[in-house]
């Protein structure tokens, strides 16, 4: 089979997989879910010098493991590609590394290399979820070509900064030369644009920038992610934004007003710094209200699943069944 067709069956079986995996409000792919829904056995242990890898035993016994030693991002695609191997029926393969540019890359990338990159890049990033978090978000074509918007499309998509340039490139809204140039962008730069100094206590740790937009999503999570919601206070009605509904985990890092705007009857703009204590599953919740007569004009409420990567033996969600059944 030539490379080329290799990579097309990729694309084709990413796209089968894709259609049959429930989405419901998340904005990433439920990576985890489709690997458990096919019975595939699959580990996380610390592995020494490579990312994942794909064995069979015998042609009938096959399972997936991926390191511990990464953050969530490079996880989850490096169990999609794991995942590709797999459904695509190629042998055992030990990955040092794997590739993001997907059906992007390079031709000295080996062919079934390359296709299981390209499965793992059309399934966490399909045109669909790309184009479902731009119109949420209003990012048109041109502020996609914007770092910051990347790096946040990414955070939604469940995928690394890099891996999202190479997805808009497959999308036609970047150009292979305009990928290798913004994919050179310091992530580190881009949080630390968006976040109170010294408030990222974790270098794994990333900034989402919420707004009303994001309201009734599903996102997933680092455990030590900060997240900057910026609302906008109707102060002249007696509307204010405030957190509701927060419990002992929930702390608010930071409040800032950027852009203040002093005309009579504008509206003001704050950005409030929200981290969770703890890894789990949380609930964060804004309410736009009167606080005298507790009218609500407006609601933020936003499903995260704070957990993180995930650690070593089997998938967190495993391991939930397991002890569930056992109780």
């Amino acid at each position: 089979m030539t490379k080329r067709a290799e990579i097309l069956r990729a694309v084709s079986e990413a796209a089968t997989v894709f259609a049959d995996s429930p989405s419901g409000a998340r904005t990433s792919f439920d990576i985890i879910g489709a690997v458990a829904a096919r019975n595939i056995p699959l580990l996380f242990r610390p592995l020494d010098k490579l990312w994942g890898a794909f064995i069979t035993v015998n042609d009938e016994e096959r399972g997936i493991i991926v390191t511990t030693k990464l953050g969530l991002p490079v996880q989850r695609f490096t169990l999609a590609h794991e995942l590709g191997h797999l459904l695509l029926g190629h042998q055992t393969s030990l990955d040092k590394t794997i590739g993001f540019a997907g059906r992007n890359a390079p031709t000295s990338r080996p062919p079934q290399e390359a296709a299981a990159d390209t499965f793992a890049s059309e399934l966490l990033a399909p045109k669909r979820l790309l184009r479902a978090s731009a119109k949420r978000h209003g990012w048109t074509r041109d502020k996609l070509h914007q770092p910051g918007n990347i790096y946040q499309l990414s955070l939604r998509l469940g995928i690394s900064y890099q891996a999202a340039c190479w997805a808009l490139v497959t999308s036609d809204v970047l150009t292979r030369q305009q990928a290798d140039r913004l994919q050179a962008t310091s992530v580190k730069d881009l949080k630390r644009a968006l976040a109170p100094t010294g408030s990222i206590t974790n270098s794994w740790a990333d900034v989402w920038a919420l707004t009303e937009a994001d309201s009734e999503t599903f996102l997933e999570a680092g455990s030590d992610d900060l997240f900057a919601v910026r609302v906008q206070d109707h102060a002249s009605a007696g509307y204010v934004w405030r957190l509701v509904d927060a419990n002992a985990e929930t702390e608010i890092v930071d409040e800032r007003a950027p852009d203040l705007d002093h005309a009579y009857g504008a509206r003001s703009g704050r950005v409030v710094y929200v981290r969770f204590r703890a890894p789990g599953v949380h609930q964060l919740v804004f309410e736009h209200i009167r606080p005298w007569n507790r009218a609500v004009l407006a609601r933020i409420e936003i499903d995260i699943d704070g957990h993180g990567k995930e650690r070593d033996g089997w998938a967190r969600r495993t391991k939930c069944e397991v002890l569930e059944q056992v109780a």
